[in-house]
């Protein structure tokens, strides 16, 4: 009887760990490598929690979001992490295509929304001003997720069902007669043989130069967090759920339980290179997160500022998501571009990316190489 495949998968981020765990599941001998640690701080996946909703443009997206969740949950029921917070996402917005387009999406798709005109907007949630928006959608099934102590689960799940998972810089090897010839670690130790699947967020452009540094870009991204106000931490942190703004840029928030008010533009930064950027926030960031949460939830005025982070999208000409082969690598796969909505898809997108590497599915168009104008070259 042949061996099971032998997969190894480098990078355990949100794609890359939950790529991994399917793959073990699925009945791969698999080595998950992660150069610094699952979850950490310098990474895309890295940071407290991360929205998981299902309101998109697109149709494809709301279905990976479904079962997406239903992943999670499974997750959460199989490893008592808590992982999931049923806050309810509550997208606002004025006069445009998006919400009307998303609500017929939700609606062919059997997720439970309400719209709210604003009147009832406003009578919900006085704690937001929201004289100036038109429309909205309040998704009750949605909320957020623990990013870090997520990528922390499935690392630990992946071990104890027996995978391998070693700290360690890799790097692609040569593609030769039709297939990468491996990879190679600091030292000189190299894993020669199976299939390779490169999860490495936005360190992937640069490690596939050839094919990707022209067609994704690397974008800084800062996170504020300031302190709520001990008299408004009920309305604003226990009673508010997630949130986006849709206006003139795209403001999202994250209620907090330990009384910290988070929230970002979800707008792209500059591009920047991951090994080098700055993590300081800059001064006109945290300026302009502090007029926008003060005019918007007037709750905060005066906050205290706490804290930031600094992070990176990997975006797409087009926001979605990277799953192909290696040009020219019949056993080798790119895994990316998670364009700065990616994370909460990542149990279903590590299901579809085992099914393609283990030869059960045929890659989906809208994940091809080929759209980003990359034709792939023959083996």
């Amino acid at each position: 009887m042949p061996l099971p495949p032998r997969v190894t998968v480098v990078g355990a981020g949100a794609f890359g760990g939950w790529t991994a765990l399917s793959l073990l599941r699925s009945g791969a001998r698999v080595t998950l490598v992660e150069r610094r640690e699952a979850g950490n701080a310098l990474s895309s996946s890295g940071g407290e929690s991360r929205v998981i909703r299902h309101v998109y443009e697109r149709r494809h997206h709301v279905a990976l979001a479904q079962r997406a969740l239903a992943l999670w949950r499974r997750a959460d029921d199989e490893w008592g992490r808590g992982l999931f917070h049923q806050k309810g996402v509550l997208f606002l917005s004025r006069q445009g295509e998006l919400l009307p387009r998303a609500a017929q999406h939700l609606e062919s798709a059997g997720v439970a929304f309400e719209r709210l005109d604003p009147a009832s907007l406003a009578a919900r949630y006085p704690q937001i001003r929201t004289d100036d928006l038109d429309d909205a959608i309040f998704e009750p099934g949605s909320g957020y997720l623990d990013a870090r102590r997520a990528c922390e689960a499935v690392r630990d799940a992946f071990v104890h069902e027996g995978g391998e998972y070693r700290i360690a810089t890799a790097k692609p090897g040569p593609v030769r007669a039709g297939e990468m010839q491996g990879i190679g670690f600091e030292g000189g130790e190299q894993i020669s043989e199976g299939l390779f699947v490169f999860a490495c967020g936005p360190w992937l452009p640069a490690l596939f130069p050839q094919f990707l540094q022209q067609s994704l870009a690397v974008t800084r991204q800062e996170v504020y967090f300031f302190r709520t106000p001990p008299a408004q931490r009920a309305p604003l942190n226990r009673d508010l759920p997630v949130w986006a703004v849709l206006d003139n840029a795209f403001w999202y928030g994250i209620p907090g339980a330990d009384g910290r008010f988070k929230l970002a533009n979800d707008s792209h930064g500059r591009s920047v290179d991951p090994e080098t950027q700055s993590r300081e926030p800059t001064p006109d960031g945290i300026e302009a997160a502090r007029s926008f949460m003060e005019s918007r939830f007037p709750g905060m005025r005066g906050a205290a500022y706490v804290d930031a982070r600094v992070c990176q999208y990997t975006v797409s000409p087009d926001a979605d998501f990277l799953l192909d082969r290696v040009p020219g690598a019949g056993n080798a796969w790119l895994l990316g571009a998670g364009s700065g909505h990616g994370f909460k898809h990542g149990p279903a997108l590590g299901e579809l990316a085992a099914a393609c590497v283990l030869g059960q599915r045929a890659t989906e168009p809208e994940y091809a190489l080929e759209r980003l104008g990359q034709g792939v070259a023959p083996a």
